[in-house]
């Protein structure tokens, strides 16, 4: 499993692609260092280890993620979206998972 402490400087949380993210809150993204959504914003940051690589993108630019996908060095991947909901509630939902190559 990835650990935040691979990654100095960063506030964002160590999960790998078998991660359950129930009671992970809202990501702040500090610096997005990439923009892969093509409107010119700088709005993801990619973390990577020795095992992994995240990918957490802030869609809609209000400084938070609201997407991570992680894909580990044997090929397992997954893939979470943060949904906000009327209520007050929130929380990170899975979107994918799979395995490179099967």
């Amino acid at each position: 499993m990835i650990t935040s402490s691979e990654f100095p400087g960063l506030d964002i949380p160590g999960i790998d692609a078998s991660s359950s993210l129930d009671g992970l809150g809202a990501i702040e993204l500090h610096h997005p260092t990439q923009g892969i959504d093509g409107d010119g914003s700088l709005d993801t940051v990619t973390t990577t280890g020795d095992d992994a690589m995240q990918v957490w993108t802030d869609y809609d630019h209000d400084g938070f993620a609201d997407h991570v996908t992680v894909v580990e060095k044997d090929g397992d991947y997954a893939a979470w979206e943060f949904q906000r909901h009327p209520d007050g509630t929130s929380e990170w939902v899975r979107t994918d998972r799979g395995r490179i190559g099967s």
